[in-house]
């Protein structure tokens, strides 16, 4: 079947490369896999780019289910809509068919042929819609595209010419994969508003990703039209499959004269006429959208433990590992400690490669092999680190998880809902992700946090850490000098915590090779500042020393001096946390969104001339709502305005809303006032 997939997990397989096949911000798997595409479904990750300050949202981004081809362009066409133009939204596609035919063999190998109509609504979806992309692995199945045209409107048909579908080898982030995944491309001609693109093709899965199994999932989005979608299911009843359909039309139907001798049929529909505006900070559509589940797994137990039975092999001691758990574990304090020191050194040691052939997208490498190599994707980080930790006399298990945000786990055992590995120790109650470089042991990138786990060694769901204002915190201490031309001369201090830290650790990293200039003027830009500075954060790399980001900097006039005159409180370099939240969410939100806890506190002084005599200064502002609370104080002392702001999200869960958005702009609204709030002075 059209593996649109392969795991797709954040690594090999649990990584996916670019768009694939037609439903561009539609998650959808086929062969149970969910793809990962631009590193994680693009549509909600634009979104949820646009809401990151909102919801705090800044770790990396994950998984997306089985996205379709329409790729970056498409995606586009549907991100930025104002809530005033929700009403007036128009897709810039349409589904006019997709029917899929499957038929499944007891050992898990299937045939599909899918055949997908689509008509192309809007200039935006000449542009994104004239290339169509299919992806298959090469060694576990076969992909034959049987015709493809575009039908213009007026009726005239062009067929795609044999040389315009091409097999590529598919890349990551504009790297080539090494790995068996290839994609179709199907480049279509004179595409016109209105124009019907068509295109069915067959593929043949011989092996199954898990031996005796098979899974997928077909998720519908909300955000297009859709005419005509159906799925015809033919199965050797010997293969126990489970079938939960939300919100789609079926179930069992006599079987046909033509389908195997024994097999059971299922037919499933869905029709939809009204497409919905995607949303800032929306959840995964997984999470929300119209599905069929189709599995024959029984529950997520079994999927652990045929998980563990290819993974756990892989898991062996050697000497060489044996040796190297010694050597780093001589003189550690305590288990933690030597838990420390095992997670620090894969995290620094194994560089992040993603390499994917045959089923490996579900199968690590040899832990032995992975330490002479020195790099893995994330199943190997797992193998190589539970390896060093069974040396030390330390039980430890693969996690699987997913990276988007997905806050629930589906209904029947689907290996697509994770797309990422990585690590438990059950005597400690720890959670260790060491393909997160920057991601001190015992904090977790924001990306992995509240989200339900398959703990593998241990045959049970678990629960990873939730975002909590009490560890996920930022602490800025801000000096500024307001000098004689109106310009500021300042400093600052931030103490990063929890996935603020491992992102920030993250972000500090990779400035440091970019050119410094520019990235100064980009940070002053954000709140229409200009000027120079510098940035002194302690080692990144270094995950045991306390993280520190201190900056140095000089505004450009902010203020006419002498006066009278006015000025709000410039952030210079500091992190601009609070300063930073403005956002409006969608003003009537129909999809659950997602958004978590944290806490920001400032410190700031600012200092005047002695030449400048002080007059009004801001109010103090005192804001609670919901799960929100804003607070600010202003005191004078001499030429010295000292300020304290705190600002705290303290929610109950994962899943926001409506009533959640309605506090968020009351608190916009104070928010707005305060940061407009000026000192007066002569």
């Amino acid at each position: 079947m059209i593996s649109l997939s392969t795991l797709a997990w954040r690594c090999a397989v649990f990584e996916w490369p670019r768009p694939l096949s037609l439903r561009s911000a539609l998650p959808r798997t086929r062969g149970g896999t969910r793809p990962l595409t631009l590193e994680g479904q693009l549509l909600p990750r634009i979104l949820r780019m646009l809401a990151s300050v909102f919801s705090g949202r800044l770790g990396r981004f994950g998984r997306s289910g089985r996205v379709g081809f329409l790729g970056l362009l498409s995606l586009l066409s549907l991100v930025v809509v104002p809530a005033q133009a929700q009403a007036q939204y128009r897709p810039s596609l349409s589904w006019v068919r997709e029917s899929l035919s499957i038929q499944v063999n007891r050992d898990g190998s299937n045939t599909q042929v899918i055949e997908r109509v689509l008509r192309v609504e809007t200039e935006q979806g000449i542009r994104s819609a004239g290339e169509q992309r299919v992806s298959f692995n090469s060694a576990l199945e076969d992909v034959e595209v049987l015709e493809a045209y575009t039908l213009q409107p007026d009726g005239s048909r062009v067929e795609v010419a044999v040389d315009k579908i091409r097999t590529q080898d598919v890349v990551a982030d504009g790297d080539v994969a090494f790995s068996d995944e290839k994609v179709k491309g199907i480049i279509f001609a004179k595409v016109a508003v209105g124009s019907l693109l068509g295109y069915r093709f067959k593929s043949t899965q011989h092996t199954a990703y898990f031996p005796g199994h098979f899974f997928q999932s077909e998720v519908i989005t909300p955000h297009y039209r859709h005419e005509d979608f159906s799925i015809d299911l033919t199965y050797d009843p010997s293969l126990a499959l489970q079938m939960h359909a939300d919100r789609m039309l079926g179930g069992p139907v006599p079987s046909l004269p033509t389908d195997p001798p024994g097999s059971v049929r299922h037919r499933y529909t869905y029709r939809e006429l009204q497409a919905h505006a995607p949303e800032t900070g929306q959840l995964d559509l997984a999470d929300f959208a119209p599905h069929l589940l189709i599995s024959s797994f029984a529950g997520y137990p079994e999927l652990a433990k045929a998980y563990q039975a290819r993974a756990k092999p892989k898991a062996g001691v050697s000497p060489a590992i044996a040796a190297l758990s010694a050597q780093l574990v001589a003189g550690a304090a305590d288990e933690r400690d030597k838990v420390r020191r095992l997670y620090n050194w894969v995290a620094r040691n194994i560089r992040y490669v993603s390499v994917s052939v045959g089923a490996g997208g579900y199968v690590p490498h040899e832990a032995q092999s992975v330490l002479e190599l020195r790099y893995g994707d994330c199943k190997d980080h797992v193998v190589l680190l539970e390896a060093l930790l069974d040396a030390a006399g330390i039980a430890s298990s693969a996690v699987l998880i997913n990276t988007e945000d997905s806050y629930r786990l589906p209904k029947l055992a689907m290996p697509s809902a994770f797309d990422h590995a990585i690590s438990y120790v059950p005597s400690l109650d720890l959670y260790l992700d060491s393909t997160a470089e920057f991601a001190p042991m015992g904090l977790l990138p924001n990306a992995d946090m509240a989200k339900p786990v398959l703990l593998t060694a241990l045959g049970r769901v678990g629960m990873t850490p939730a975002t909590d204002p009490a560890k996920d915190y930022t602490s800025t201490e801000l000096e500024l000098a307001l000098q004689p031309d109106g310009g500021i001369v300042g400093k600052s201090q931030a103490r990063l915590h929890g996935f603020l830290q491992v992102t920030s650790r993250s972000t500090q990293q990779a400035n440091a090779t970019r050119e410094q200039a520019g990235v100064i003027n980009r940070l002053l830009a954000r709140f229409m500042e200009s000027g120079t500075g510098k940035i002194t954060p302690t080692r990144p790399g270094d995950l045991d020393a306390p993280w520190l980001v201190q900056t140095e900097f000089e505004l450009d006039p902010v203020v006419n001096v002498p006066g009278p005159s006015a000025m709000t409180l410039p952030a210079g370099l500091s992190p601009g946390r609070i300063k930073g939240m403005l956002y409006r969410p969608p003003a009537n939100r129909r999809f659950p969104s997602s958004c978590q806890s944290v806490r920001h506190v400032e410190a700031i002084a600012l200092s005047f001339p002695a030449s400048v005599r002080l007059g009004r200064t801001p109010q103090d502002v005192n804001f609670g709502r919901g799960a929100l609370a804003y607070s600010a104080s202003y005191r004078l002392e001499g030429q010295l305005l000292k300020v304290r702001r705190e600002f705290v999200i303290r929610r109950s869960g994962t899943v926001c809303g409506a009533s959640d958005d309605r506090d968020w702009e009351a608190f916009q609204t104070v928010l707005q006032r305060d940061m407009r709030a000026q000192v007066f002075f002569e």
